[in-house]
């Protein structure tokens, strides 16, 4: 056998390792010496083998910390069982997030749609010592239904965090949910009925458009400034046009625009619907993570008229994978807490005490604050890169909080035919048409910040601009 043929062999030995185990781009493959023992082949051969996957564009090697998977390259080889999963040609967001996932953990994609945390912004060692603890005190109780309302101590902990409020949160008012979206949809289910009207803002998150579609309500827009947020004049003519049945606003860190409405902004949007009666649907996941100095409140801070149904998680500052999301209805509160024991009964005890440990320990604030450091940071970051990158001209607008980037391409640009060719590439984008029912964002983007900063986030986006370059002049041509 020749040597030659020795170290190709490796190298593929070495490719169906990583076809087979799904390695993520970031995963460290075994030392030349283990290779070198398990294949009984020289530490030159292995290295021979390892330098040829690298010029490949499979994997990248660090210095004195060994070899890693790359899959950002266009060189990138894979098995035809490890390709990536391509988006449907119908668009469904429902499929377009669940692939979109898959792609992210199972294929290695950079997925900048993803709206979450990274693992190294979170307090993962202490959540984890807060799951043992609640593990290691389990007594007989905890094996059955966990209460509907919620685990004590976590809605205890809760509650306490809205002491700063002019109108405070009790205990009694509050229902944990399964994440924020079970909270919105409970509140969709009490208040509508198909046909009926519902008040959005434009751009707004999409997965409450979904959550409308398949209710059979529809939606009026409202636009939204990237300063100021809601633009209450506009909200002020739909009111006296439309039959309005519920509105479902983020008056703190918009998402996708990371925008705040000013304080005043919030009373007067609450007087406006209060005085109505219509309901105010707050979507507040994102509130937590501003970037001013002082926490800008929640409408349901101000709200007099017991209208606000206010909706949060942790889901985007401590934990995503619990789930975990609470919900404060106002008057609606019994019907939210009747109709959450009629769809799932419960959510997840053991999860909720977790959190409940996490947040009396005393820590939560000081996560929150370093949580707000890093995402100002990684928005420097990534910046500067869209701007290096991405072809001029590109509106972006500063966020004042949450974990995103709302981005305005030239004209030309389709993001959702973008968002096919990128993800051939290895990267993950969410297009803008999905953001509104009118589909009025075709040429904008949105980019997560929610990772650090690597040089395979510079590399992504660099790649992601070559291509956007690479469109704009293809039409020019034609």
């Amino acid at each position: 056998m020749s040597k030659i043929f020795r170290y190709e062999e490796v190298m593929k030995r070495v490719e169906e390792v990583i076809n087979g185990l799904a390695l993520k781009p970031g995963d460290k493959l075994p030392s030349v010496r283990k290779v070198s023992e398990e294949l009984k082949v020289s530490h030159k051969t292995v290295l021979q083998a390892y330098a040829l996957l690298e010029a490949k564009g499979l994997i990248v090697s660090r210095p004195r910390s060994g070899y890693f998977i790359d899959t950002v390259s266009t060189g990138t080889t894979m098995s035809q069982d490890n390709a990536i999963i391509p988006l449907p040609a119908v668009v469904e967001l429902n499929t377009m997030a669940t692939t979109m996932m898959k792609n992210a953990r199972v294929k290695g994609v950079i997925n900048f749609s993803m709206l979450a945390p990274a693992n190294e912004l979170l307090p993962v060692s202490r959540l984890n010592k807060a799951l043992n603890t609640a593990l290691a005190g389990m007594g007989v109780d905890n094996y059955q239904y966990p209460m509907v309302t919620g685990h004590p101590c976590l809605l205890k902990q809760i509650a306490r965090h809205t002491l700063e409020w002019p109108n405070g949160l009790p205990v009694d008012k509050i229902l944990i949910t399964n994440g924020c979206m079970e909270a919105v949809n409970l509140c969709l289910d009490i208040l509508a009925k198909p046909g009926d009207i519902i008040a959005v803002e434009s751009p707004t998150y999409h997965g409450i458009l979904e959550s409308l579609e398949i209710r059979g309500l529809k939606a009026v827009e409202i636009r939204v400034d990237n300063t100021t947020g809601l633009r209450l004049d506009d909200l002020s003519v739909v009111l006296a046009t439309y039959k309005i049945t519920a509105c479902i606003f983020m008056p703190s860190c918009h998402h996708p625009l990371g925008c705040s409405m000013p304080e005043e902004n919030k009373k007067q949007l609450v007087r406006m619907l209060g005085e109505r009666n219509i309901p105010l649907i707050e979507d507040d996941a994102l509130g937590e993570l501003h970037f001013e100095k002082n926490r800008s409140l929640p409408a349901k801070a101000y709200d007099g008229y017991d209208n606000v149904l206010y909706c949060s998680s942790f889901s985007k500052t401590l934990a995503p994978g619990f789930r975990i999301g609470w919900l404060s209805a106002g008057k609606y509160q019994a019907a939210a807490q009747k109709l959450k024991w009629a769809s799932n009964i419960s959510t997840t005890g053991i999860l909720q005490e977790a959190l409940g440990r996490f947040l009396e320990s005393g820590r939560y604030p000081a996560h929150l604050n370093k949580l707000r450091l890093d995402l100002q940071e990684n928005v420097s970051r990534y910046l500067s890169a869209v701007n290096r990158y991405f072809p001029q001209p590109v509106r972006i607008h500063m966020p004042a909080g949450g974990l995103s980037l709302w981005i305005g391409l030239p004209a030309d640009v389709d993001t959702l035919q973008l968002q096919r060719k990128v993800l051939e590439q290895g990267i993950g984008i969410c297009p803008g048409h999905i953001f509104a029912a009118s589909q009025i964002y075709n040429n904008y983007v949105r980019i997560n910040y929610g990772a650090p900063w690597s040089a395979r986030i510079d590399k992504a986006l660099k790649k992601a601009g070559s291509m956007i370059s690479q469109t704009l002049q293809m039409k020019t041509i034609s």
